[in-house]
């Protein structure tokens, strides 16, 4: 089933360390500026306590997301929530087998504090996004067969005067997601203005496709949503990969 997770809590929250050092040139901020590619590290390999206060009213949260690129390879890694902020539960732990994305699911657990540990690291650590979020599954799936899907190559082609091509890779292949809703309800339409008002052109979000892979990644085109039936909405989703 396809879903999507578009709100990072950290970014309606005060964030700060626990335990570890910020490094200037690697701030922490870095963890919800929705820039994949810069990293935030402490000053030294030691143990670091990310904590997130929410405030009075704080969202749901049963997913995580660090992509991947990250430092914290081999480290012991673990997410904690708490009701005061001084009692932790902790609710998922783990070792980080490698530097690809990482991808930690729960059942849903509304808490005004959360906590990211990296334990005792025999490296200094870094990591590009901590993105605690809930996940918006689509009560309806697209038309099949969807498309366009092949990779959009970031290429820049050229043809001399006497007519030889060349070109210029600029970067990695992305990722395309093409898919056309012809009917959804109500639900699911206000579900994907809520995405869009999120998105605001400008903050890329994940998409679990139909394949199953999540992806970071942005709309190219507007949703173009419009109603075809009472209570029945078309729209089209054109989702592009975002590379570090």
């Amino acid at each position: 089933m396809l879903a999507t997770a578009y709100e990072n809590v950290l970014e309606a929250s005060t964030v700060s360390l626990a335990a570890g050092a910020e490094n200037a040139a690697f701030p922490l901020y870095r963890l919800w500026d929705r820039n994949v590619g810069r990293l935030f590290r402490p000053t030294q390999a030691e143990t670091v306590e990310v904590t997130v206060a929410q405030g009075a009213e704080p969202a749901p949260v049963d997913r995580l997301f660090i992509p991947g690129g990250h430092a914290l390879e081999g480290m012991d890694l673990s997410v904690s929530y708490s009701s005061d902020g001084a009692a932790y539960s902790v609710l998922d732990q783990w070792v980080q087998p490698d530097g690809s994305l990482i991808v930690r699911e729960w059942p849903s657990v509304t808490a005004a504090f959360w906590k990211f540990t990296t334990t005792a690291p025999a490296a200094v650590p870094g990591l590009a996004e901590l993105f605690l979020t809930s996940t918006h599954l689509w009560e309806r799936g697209p038309a099949r067969p969807s498309g366009p899907l092949e990779d959009v190559f970031n290429v820049q082609h050229a043809e001399t005067a006497s007519g030889r091509d060349r070109f210029l890779i600029r970067g990695e292949p992305r990722r395309q997601r093409v898919y056309h809703v012809p009917l959804a309800g109500e639900s699911q339409k206000d579900q994907v203005l809520a995405l869009n008002r999120a998105w605001a052109g400008a903050k890329p979000f994940w998409l679990r496709d139909h394949e199953g892979a999540w992806l970071f990644g942005r709309l190219r085109e507007p949703l173009a949503l419009r109603e075809v039936a009472h209570r029945g909405y078309a729209y089209t989703f054109d989702f592009e990969e975002v590379l570090p």
